[in-house]
C-alpha cells in the first residue's frame, strides 16, 4: 500500500519486549549485541537452535523502555512462541503488536531528508513517538 511515497509493508509484523531483564534476556538469546542498540542505532540479529542451525532473522529497534522485533508477519506467532520459551524466570514481557503497529518504507532519499537522519546503517531516531530507522543490512535497503 502507497500512502504518499510510504509504503506500508502489510508482510511484517512487530513484537515488543519489555521488562527489567530485558536487555540480558536478548544479549543471551540473539546472534547481534544488544548493547550496540539505542535510541541512535538498529541492528539486525537472528535466532538459533542451541545447535546454531537458523530459525528466524528480524530488526531490533529501541523504544522506551523496551525493542520492537521487526519480523515477517508470517513468522511472529512461531517467534512469538519460540521467544516464551526461552523467557522462563526472567522479568519481561513479550507482546505481539502486529494489529496495533505498521512497518512503513521510503526512500532513502527521504530518510536523508529528516532532521536528525544520518547516512549510516541502522541510524534511528524519532519521528513524533515512534523509531524511523535506516535497514542496518545496508543502507539503501
Amino acid at each position: 500500500m502507497n500512502i504518499k511515497n510510504v509504503y506500508i509493508l502489510e508482510d511484517r509484523g512487530i513484537l515488543f519486549i519489555h521488562g527489567s531483564d530485558t536487555k540480558e534476556f536478548l544479549q543471551n538469546l540473539i546472534t547481534n549485541d544488544i548493547n550496540k542498540v539505542d535510541e541512535a542505532n538498529s541492528c539486525f540479529a537472528s535466532l538459533l537452535t542451541p545447535q546454531g542451525k537458523y530459525l528466524f532473522d528480524f530488526l531490533v529497534v529501541k523504544h522506551k523502555k523496551g525493542y520492537f522485533i521487526d519480523c515477517e508477519k508470517k513468522q511472529i506467532q512461531e517467534l512469538f512462541k519460540q521467544l516464551n520459551i526461552y523467557k522462563l524466570r526472567s522479568d519481561i514481557e513479550i507482546l505481539n503488536l502486529s494489529n496495533e503497529f505498521v512497518v512503513a518504507a521510503f526512500s532513502y532519499e527521504k530518510f536523508i531528508s529528516f532532521d536528525g537522519a544520518k547516512d549510516l546503517p541502522g541510524n534511528t531516531f524519532k519521528y513524533g513517538e515512534d523509531p524511523v530507522f535506516l535497514d542496518p543490512r545496508h543502507k539503501k535497503l
